[in-house]
């Protein structure tokens, strides 16, 4: 039990997360270097793959050490992020042999920057209201299908025959209208519109207005939205947190009754 109990001194331990943030920035650096493998001396690449394989080493040890402070393999692994650390990890220990696992073996190295999430609270909270936003963003982005669609078959319509490179069918106007959306070379397209058609600029920037002011406005406001109501939510963490300062609350209640009772006895005694 006391085993158990030092290593989630450590894992709980602030130096202990701050260290492994910091490995993990500095497995992010070498990545970055080694792809100067044409420019670097072969020795400064032999420092560099030994790096890699001490970092491997800490990860393995690190992960090994929250496996065993949790207990059970269980409780581990129902913890989403816990599970993606461990894949992370693993999938680092595979021989770099072969191209095609060498190609995985330095994506997943690339891939252990993500770690910071599982290790930064204010990561998990922004990742986990993205994905909470999911459904109620995916309406926002049906609706702009929606409007995408009708502009499209308006600018086919209209713009067809003048521009047919941009306008010949609802795919390119579609994909047209997704520059346009970018803000990239808009004015040209309107410009060479114009021409023809005095007031095509209602057309433009009437879909500018639409997506880039509203929808756009729309799904951040359903992101902040989604983040506020995760803080504001009772974890149950806080929930277990506040179960214990009650009870603690309730027994130091009774023991100041007791104490308060027994003064009074004794008051009682001497008089």
């Amino acid at each position: 039990m006391n085993f158990v109990s030092a290593f989630q001194k450590v894992r709980n331990n602030n130096v202990f997360e701050g260290f492994v943030i910091s490995i993990i920035l500095i497995s992010a650096i070498s990545i970055g270097f080694s792809t100067f493998d044409e420019v670097l001396e072969p020795k400064y690449l032999k420092w560099l793959q030994s790096l890699d394989y001490i970092v491997t080493l800490f990860f393995l040890i690190e992960i090994t050490i929250r496996i065993i402070a949790e207990k059970s393999l269980i409780k581990f692994f129902k913890n989403g992020w816990n599970s993606f650390d461990f894949l992370v990890v693993f999938i680092s220990l595979l021989p770099l042999e072969g191209n095609e696992t060498v190609l995985l073996a330095r994506l997943v190295r690339i891939f252990r920057l993500l770690r910071l999430i599982s290790f930064v609270p204010q990561f998990r909270i922004l990742i986990e209201a993205l994905i909470k936003s999911i459904p109620r963003v995916g309406y926002v982005m049906l609706f702009m299908f929606v409007v995408f669609y009708i502009y499209a078959a308006l600018g086919s319509l209209i713009f067809g025959e003048l521009d047919p490179l941009h306008w010949g069918n609802i795919g390119l106007a579609m994909l047209t209208l997704f520059q346009t959306a970018t803000l990239e070379g808009w004015p040209d397209l309107m410009y060479s519109a114009f021409e023809v058609y005095p007031l095509s600029w209602l057309f433009f920037v009437s879909f500018i207005i639409i997506n880039s002011l509203i929808f756009m406005n729309m799904i951040i406001g359903v992101i902040i939205d989604v983040i506020v109501r995760s803080n504001d939510e009772e974890t149950p963490e806080n929930i277990a947190l506040l179960e214990e300062i009650n009870s603690k609350t309730e027994r130091l209640e009774q023991q100041l009754i007791v104490l308060r009772t027994t003064i009074e006895n004794s008051n009682q005694n001497k008089s």
